[in-house]
């Protein structure tokens, strides 16, 4: 069956897919272009999915979606045309545009198709389940959800080279920075992973977008007049993001710009922009050295270069303040492309597997890690007491995946106990605390069929990751007779509510 990488982007995506002879072969769109923007267009019961859904950004801004991505796991519905959609529903929409896309090349049906999906390295379990949702939504088959760096390794053919690459990782919404080298024994892992799910290109554009704001103002009389017309707005970010692009290549760019009869431009220089991005640039750098110290401290090879993916790289201050850091060779190539590229390399090997594709050998495959640490609430209940629950963590950050059966324990609180409830939380800042506040629930659970317990008597949770994130979990008795569990992953959708975005997405006439 045909084999695909996608590499499903805040602003951007890009699909490879896997020839008959093993080649990599990018998918274009109808229109012949190699990206497609991570954009939806609502009107009534159809829908538009990329370049023709930016050029509504202006004329229909409140029927467009862009950087969806940034809320997969979040309960953030949107309704359009009567319909509630989720992110999963709508990420779905845009897996569905670049599955026709590449079924229309490969001409082949979608349904054929066996995708590889990339997923940030610092997405959190309630982010990649919702990933996984999106691609039921769409109707398509997820073999496996892939972190965007591991992607990048494989295309760049990082695990060959002596020495640790470090993968840096700056897209259109999200940023990721791992560690990634062979093994003592030769096998390629990932060492260590860090980043930022809410930071990438759109914070650049909008650190510009404020900064023309406030040149306008110096030019026009009438400002509130011009930040209340949508199409004036519209041009402002279309503008901030060209010239941002400009901005790489050259010292100063105009932005021109049309407010009614009025025409005028204005000016803006790296310098300045630098200076009002700077605290950005400070975010990439502290991530960068927490990876670097993890890797250390894990054992990994000294960092011999760095590899630069996404298109935010391409930003002279982040290549500058990298070269800085590390003193190593900073390498750059097809950063908009080279995650697909790397999606579909993985794509190929898991569908050649065939059943097999889990017995995937060390040496075949890219192993990663736990990005966050995982624990479960706990209350007091001996010295040292504590007032507040905390979160003892058990899985911690950048252990190795996949995980099978780590044990979690609580205790019954009393004799005769026959339900528990029991919650695990994931690290939610850069760095652990057992601070229930520095953590997020991701599963929530309560457990039954407990047998003439005694207080004190363990319950345990057997806890597994896959080796794309995944997470699973069945509970037992401390005589280790499996218990019930009715549970679910907070942020993200049950059964049904997954057919019920099937069926609204379904219901929708993709335009191409």
């Amino acid at each position: 069956m045909p084999a695909i990488g996608i590499d499903l982007g805040t602003t951007y995506s890009c699909v490879f897919a896997v020839q008959p002879n093993g080649d990599l072969e990018l998918v274009e769109t109808p229109e012949g272009n190699e990206l497609t923007p991570s954009v939806v267009h609502f009107s009534g019961s159809a829908v538009s999915v990329g370049a023709d859904a930016k050029k509504q950004m202006a004329d229909d801004p409140d029927n467009v979606v862009v950087g969806i991505k940034r809320y997969m796991g979040k309960d953030y519905p949107q309704e359009y045309g009567g319909v509630s959609y989720t992110p999963e529903s709508i990420s779905a929409i845009i897996l569905r545009r670049l599955a026709e896309d590449a079924a229309q090349q490969l001409r082949t049906g979608t349904d054929s198709l066996e995708l590889v999906i990339t997923v940030p390295a610092y997405f959190g379990v309630a982010e990649k389940e919702a990933t996984f949702a999106a691609a039921e939504i769409a109707g398509v088959k997820c073999l496996e959800l892939l972190a965007e760096p591991v992607a990048a390794a494989y295309a760049y053919g990082a695990a060959d080279s002596a020495g640790s690459s470090l993968v840096f990782d700056l897209g259109g919404g999200t940023f990721d920075v791992a560690v990634v080298a062979a093994t003592p024994g030769g096998a390629p892992r990932v060492w260590a992973v860090d980043g930022e799910s809410q930071l990438g290109g759109l914070d650049w554009d909008r650190r510009m977008t404020a900064l023309m704001w406030d040149k306008i103002e110096a030019v026009v009389d009438d400002i509130d007049d011009c930040r209340y017309d949508d199409e004036f707005v519209a041009l402002v970010e279309s503008e901030a993001e060209r010239v941002k692009r400009e901005l790489s290549v050259k010292e100063s760019a105009t932005a021109r710009l049309k407010f009614g009869p009025k025409r005028f431009s204005i000016t803006m220089t790296r310098p300045e922009f630098e200076a009002a991005s700077r605290d950005l640039v400070l975010q990439c750098h502290a991530s960068v050295e927490r990876v670097v110290q993890a890797a250390q401290r894990l054992g990994a090879p000294t960092v011999a270069r760095i590899l630069l993916v996404g298109g935010s790289t391409r930003l002279p201050m982040i290549r500058e303040e990298l070269a800085n850091m590390l003193n190593v060779p900073v390498m750059i190539n097809d950063p908009d492309k080279i995650v697909a590229k790397g999606a579909a390399t993985l794509a190929a090997k898991l569908v050649s597997a065939g059943s097999q594709r889990r017995l995937l050998g060390a040496g075949e495959r890219i192993t990663s890690v736990l990005p966050r640490s995982i624990g479960v609430l706990i209350y007091s209940s001996r010295t040292p007491w504590r007032e507040e629950p905390y979160v003892q963590h058990v899985l911690r950050a950048n252990t190795p995946l996949p995980i099978v059966d780590a044990k979690f324990t609580v205790s019954a609180i009393f004799d005769g106990q026959e339900k528990a409830r029991i919650q695990l939380y994931e690290q939610a800042g850069a760095v652990e605390s057992d601070n229930a506040a520095d953590n997020r629930m991701v599963f929530d659970c309560e457990v039954s069929g407990m047998r003439k317990v005694k207080a004190g008597s363990e319950i345990y949770l057997l806890v597994s990751v896959a080796a794309d994130g995944r997470i699973s979990v069945k509970a037992s008795d401390f005589k280790n007779h499996e218990l019930e569990m009715q549970a679910f992953i907070e942020g993200t959708l049950d059964n049904a509510e997954v057919q019920q975005q099937r069926n609204a997405v379904a219901g929708l006439a993709l335009r191409s």
